[in-house]
């Protein structure tokens, strides 16, 4: 069960030292970059609803000097995050792939007429959380310090300020739909820790190393960690829905780890970057879905392991615990199952309502009395 003691969760945010930095002026800003925790602090099991927003605690830690070691720039261009040797794809025959669909059609027809137990997240949230203690230490740890993240950052989000309207207006972006996808949903998929994971050392064990270059030259390499079954993930989800790639990290690191996974651009529609991120007071980025001004919010989920980065949708939101190295993560292949019952959904944001529950978990005061109701 969850323990009632008090606990800190700290959440790592690269952050710059200017509040605004031109996209001229990158390259002299990354040279004067920090990085900075955000610690939300509270109580595990309230007593009583927060009066006043939580307020993270900052702390600072200085950048690196020109004698820096390759660790330590790693960790000051942004704390990159990293991938896998990826299998190599094998092409079907039309009659293959019309056979797929039709069995992919038939499992959406069942999911649409019949609701069944979910069996994603929820399933092992009442395992790990609800159930008997289990054999399975890593990944009931991961589900239960995640529960704990969500149910922190979910009462975070509650106080979130309104986005400036010219500020919104500024991030919009009008992505072209690919030939066939006019009227295809669009699934938006977190980079780090959820697809894949970038390690800070070199040394420790990865799938591939990947060389980084940075606006201002500098060039390192970094060991990425791909998460099991993305590659299966991508290329099938691809075939019915849009795929969008949207990051916290800049685009000079995530380009080239999606440049590994996808190549071709074959799977993944569009790319966006921490630019297209909305920056709060304390630091924190968040993926205000509204930015994609051609695309209608009843038809986008967004996939991502911090739910607060979807604090302005938390009904288009779907969490994932995070990734980092262990090769038994089952949560992609469980996640495409679940992706399917959005084939035929009026509003995707019903789906994730009745699945997560997300908004109880601010309307709640105790950990235990959520866990009775969103199970």
């Amino acid at each position: 069960m969850i323990p009632k003691k008090n606990k800190k969760l700290e959440i790592e945010i690269p952050q710059d030292n200017e509040e605004t930095v031109p996209k001229k002026q990158y390259s002299q800003s990354a040279k004067n970059a920090t990085s900075k925790k955000i610690t939300f602090s509270g109580p595990i099991n309230n007593s009583s609803k927060p009066q006043k927003a939580p307020q993270p605690v900052k702390h600072y830690a200085p950048g690196p000097s020109s004698g820096s070691s390759h660790e330590e720039k790693l960790n000051y261009y942004n704390r990159l995050r990293k991938p896998n040797n990826v299998r190599n794809i094998v092409l079907k025959t039309e009659e293959e792939e019309q056979g797929s669909y039709s069995e992919f059609r038939s499992d959406l027809m069942i999911e649409e007429n019949h609701t069944t137990t979910p069996t994603y997240y929820m399933t092992n949230i009442q395992r790990y959380l609800a159930g008997p203690d289990t054999d399975d230490e890593y990944f009931e740890k991961v589900y239960k310090e995640h529960f704990l993240q969500t149910f922190q950052a979910v009462n975070f989000c509650r106080y979130l300020k309104n986005v400036d309207p010219m500020d919104l207006e500024q991030k919009k972006v009008y992505l072209p739909r690919r030939e066939g996808y006019k009227d295809k949903k669009t699934i938006v998929f977190d980079l780090d820790e959820t697809l894949i994971h970038c390690n800070e050392n070199t040394n420790m064990p990865c799938d591939v190393i990947l060389p980084i270059k940075f606006p201002n030259g500098d060039i390192i390499e970094a060991g990425i960690n791909i998460r099991p079954y993305t590659m299966e993930l991508l290329e099938e989800l691809s075939k019915y829905y849009e795929i969008i790639v949207f990051t916290a990290s800049h685009s000079c690191y995530a380009n080239v780890a999606l440049d590994y996974l996808d190549p071709e651009n074959k799977y993944i529609h569009h790319r966006l970057f921490r630019e297209h991120c909305i920056t709060t007071e304390e630091g924190l980025y968040i993926k205000d879905l509204r930015i994609l001004a051609n695309r209608d919010l009843k038809d986008v989920v967004i996939v991502d392991n911090a739910v607060y980065s979807f604090g302005y949708q938390l009904e288009n939101g779907i969490p994932i615990i995070p990734f980092y190295f262990n090769k038994k993560d089952q949560e992609l292949k469980s996640l495409l199952s679940f992706l399917k019952s959005f084939y035929f959904a009026k509003d995707v944001r019903d789906v994730n309502r009745k699945t997560f529950k997300l908004s109880l978990y601010a309307d709640i005061e105790s950990q235990e009395e959520l866990l009775s109701r969103i199970l």
